[in-house]
Parts: C-alpha cells; sequence; structure tokens
C-alpha cells in the first residue's frame, strides 16, 4: 500500500503556471512571428486580425498583447524581421576575386534575397498601408537601402578596409544600388516574372558595373 510519504511529485508536472522559460518564451516569439508574417502576405494588412494570428500561432492573446500593443506593432516588427533576412551575409563575398567580380557576386546575392516571393508580398503591403504607417514604409526603404548600400560598400572596399574606405565607397555603393536593385525590385512589385527578371539580372549588373568602372570610382575606391 503507498503512503504519502512514498509518492512524490513527477518533475514534468511540477512547474505548473508562472513565467515560461527562455526557451519557451522564445519559441512563442516565433510562433506569433512566423504566423503573423503568414496571414500579412496571405490576406494583407487590412484582412488580418490579432484573433487569427494567435489562433495560427497556437498562442494566447496575452502573449500577444504582452508583446506588442496593437496589430501595428505586430507589423513592423514582422517587416523589420522580413527586412533583416533579406540582407546578404558578409562572408557570402568572395574577398579573393577582383572588385568588378565581388559586386557581381554581391548584387546577385542581394536581388535573390529582396526578390524572393515572400520578400515581394511583403513590400506590396507595405506599399499599400504606407499611407497609414507612412513612418514604417520610410523605415523599411532606409532599413533595405541601408542594408544593401553597406554590403556594396564592404564589397567595394575590402573585407579589412578602414572605416573611412567604406565611407567612400558608400557613394559608389548607393549608385549600384539605384542602377540594379531599385529598377529590379520596383520590376517584382508590378508583377514581372521571377524567371524573367533573373533572366535580365545579370546584364543589368554588368552594366553598372560597366559605367562604374568606366567612370573610375570603383578603381579608386578599391583597396590597393
Amino acid at each position: 500500500m503507498q503512503t504519502l510519504t512514498d509518492t512524490k511529485p513527477d518533475p514534468a508536472k511540477r512547474r505548473r503556471g508562472g513565467r515560461p522559460s527562455a526557451d519557451q518564451a522564445g519559441d512563442v516569439d516565433r510562433r506569433i512571428l512566423d504566423a503573423a508574417t503568414d496571414l500579412f502576405l496571405r490576406l494583407g494588412y487590412d484582412a488580418t486580425s490579432c484573433d487569427q494570428v494567435v489562433v495560427l500561432a497556437g498562442a494566447g492573446k496575452a502573449s500577444l498583447y504582452a508583446r506588442y500593443a496593437n496589430k501595428e506593432e505586430l507589423f513592423a516588427a514582422v517587416v523589420r524581421r522580413m527586412v533583416d533576412r533579406t540582407l546578404v551575409p558578409s562572408g557570402a563575398v568572395p574577398w579573393h576575386l577582383s572588385v568588378q567580380d565581388r559586386l557581381r557576386v554581391v548584387g546577385h546575392s542581394l536581388l535573390e534575397h529582396a526578390l524572393t516571393s515572400e520578400a515581394v508580398a511583403l513590400m506590396r503591403v507595405v506599399v499599400t498601408t504606407a499611407h497609414r504607417m507612412p513612418d514604417l514604409a520610410r523605415l523599411v526603404d532606409r532599413i533595405g537601402r541601408d542594408g544593401g548600400v553597406a554590403c556594396v560598400a564592404q564589397a567595394i572596399a575590402g573585407a579589412d578596409a578602414a572605416p573611412d574606405r567604406i565611407e567612400q565607397a558608400s557613394t559608389v555603393a548607393g549608385r549600384f544600388i539605384d542602377m540594379v536593385f531599385v529598377p529590379h525590385q520596383m520590376r517584382a512589385l508590378i508583377g514581372d516574372d521571377r524567371e524573367q527578371l533573373d533572366a535580365t539580372a545579370s546584364r543589368r549588373i554588368d552594366d553598372a558595373i560597366d559605367l562604374l568602372t568606366r567612370a573610375g570610382w570603383l578603381h579608386t575606391t578599391e583597396a590597393s
């Protein structure tokens, strides 16, 4: 016969309620953002509700509102996370190549990241909400452009370039982004076929590199 002193609480059942562990909280964060991303991209901003997000995420309303005061804040978090994911990592730059070839690699990587169906869908949602959230639209534009310029400037200046050399290369990087990234992204936003865009990417990148080289900007910013 089992007595009360023989029974021991099950460690798995001992902790109920209270604050979740860091791992659990991180999982809830991820599930909420994943669900919100899916809904915003599929349904659009207006047709998505916080109630739908928590149902899809398998989370409670309290969990969502403890992190985001309203739908606008949730949408802003989704946008920031997705913009971060479109940036090409510096480790992908082949530093042993010439500056022109480094630009070709970085240019293709930026386009590959930014022209995914998910990224284009997000940009469309941002554009449609710009009239009510202009600060967010400007933030997205700035983060996306600044991130692209930073990647290109680093590729131009070199792996171990000093900050002043990278700053000098930023002007040239901005011109490269304007000639390559901006028009390609606009074509994607209005519905141009991805295969067609991919087919013309190399020519657009090569034309931009040729113009910058002829102008002497790549030669003067390349590390000696």
